[in-house]
């Protein structure tokens, strides 16, 4: 027999204090305690305090005694809880939701298409990622993947290559599956209707997910083609402008309308969207390129990162040289150098500020940028452009 609160209770030797504690409908608080398991002790929330003994103890894997006098709730065991909890909440990585799904920005839920893709099932893969993300087979090709650093599985080996599996899953259903792509079921029509600023990937996400409520989505775009950075900040060789614009015939079919060369404040206002849309969504992108912050960065010759994809995917004229610099680190800093090598620039150098290993570009794009033959300069950083005959 022994004594819990106050209360004195019959059991047996076998039983801890807390098998005895629940059996008797007394509560003590704890997380890791489970019948079918052998008792580990490992949350620390179970703490009771018996009278003797100087120390507190974990009733989930102290066994009764006859004669013992336990107390479940007083200050030092309440202190004890709580100090335990909080050492619980400050990192349990991984413990709730999956470390790759909590990175991802659009929240996809990873664990479930890696699994179904593993099981073959392919198809519903898929359309576990477009109840997240509607254009996977582009975003698949250029996302910097955070999900795939934060991956547990690079404990043991290497972390799951979740963006090849996306496209992987993607590419099948656009370009192989015989009844077409994976059109979503879209809702009855509401008779609302959404003006959408942008036809890059905020605008056709919009757009998707509006036809998917039953709201008609209507897209004014500057370009006279869609996808907005994927097609014209992000080269061919890593996106090929077909996959664009196969996922955009997806989201037009289901009866989004895309108006190109709009510009809004010349071809088009605000305010005029206002009196004739039940709601406008602005997704205009960021389109000016970062400057280098030094003098003489206006002289002809030089050219924004952005302004030079855009340039080469327009196929207007640009005279890049023979010897090119690159300054930053980044993937837009890659794709111009390793893009103006396939121009047939003679000699592309990229200067970065930091370290190697400071370039927050994906290590798999600085690595085929040195195969290709762009050489990298590190720790420099440029102070004034100076001209020669009015050019750089």
């Amino acid at each position: 027999r022994l004594n819990i609160n106050g209360k004195q209770i019959a059991t047996t030797e076998d039983q801890t204090i807390l098998q005895a504690a629940l059996d008797n409908g007394i509560e003590i608080p704890h997380l890791c305690f489970d019948e079918r398991m052998e008792a580990y002790g490992g949350c620390g929330m179970c703490v009771v305090e018996i009278e003797g003994m100087p120390k507190l103890v974990r009733s989930c894997a102290t066994k009764v005694t006859d004669g013992m006098v336990i107390t479940t709730n007083t200050d030092r065991t309440v202190a004890a809880r709580k100090t335990a909890l909080s050492m619980l909440v400050s990192d349990h990585r991984g413990d709730c939701r999956a470390p790759c799904m909590m990175e991802c920005p659009a929240h996809t839920d990873i664990q479930g298409y890696v699994g179904l893709t593993a099981n073959g099932q392919f198809q519903e893969a898929l359309q576990l990622i477009k109840q997240d993300l509607p254009i996977p087979a582009s975003i698949g090709r250029v996302c910097p993947h955070p999900c795939e650093s934060a991956c547990r599985r690079d404990i043991i080996e290497d972390p799951i290559s979740v963006a090849a599996i996306k496209t992987f899953v993607a590419d099948k259903d656009l370009f192989e599956r015989e009844e077409g792509p994976y059109m979503p079921e879209l809702a009855p029509e509401t008779g609302k209707k959404v003006a959408i600023i942008g036809a890059g990937p905020a605008g056709l996400t919009a757009a998707y997910f509006l036809r998917t409520m039953g709201h008609g989505a209507e897209i004014f775009e500057m370009m006279d083609k869609p996808g907005g950075m994927l097609r014209y900040g992000i080269p061919q060789y890593r996106l090929p402008k077909d996959v664009v614009d196969s996922e955009v015939a997806i989201i037009e079919n289901m009866g989004a309308k895309i108006n190109y060369n709009t510009k809004l404040g010349d071809d088009i206002t605000l305010e005029y969207l206002r009196s004739q849309y039940d709601a406008v969504f602005m997704g205009i992108g960021a389109w000016k390129s970062s400057g280098m912050r030094c003098k003489g960065e206006e002289a002809e010759g030089v050219i924004g990162g952005i302004d030079f994809l855009r340039k080469v995917t327009n196929n207007e004229e640009l005279k890049i040289g023979k010897k090119i610099f690159v300054v930053g680190g980044g993937n837009t800093a890659m794709d111009v150098a390793r893009t103006a090598v396939r121009l047939g620039a003679e000699e592309v150098r990229v200067l970065y500020r930091r370290t190697e290993e400071e370039m927050p570009a994906e290590k798999i794009e600085i690595h085929e940028a040195k195969e290709e033959g762009v050489i990298f300069d590190f720790l420099v950083s440029p102070v004034e452009v100076i001209q020669e005959d009015g050019r750089a």
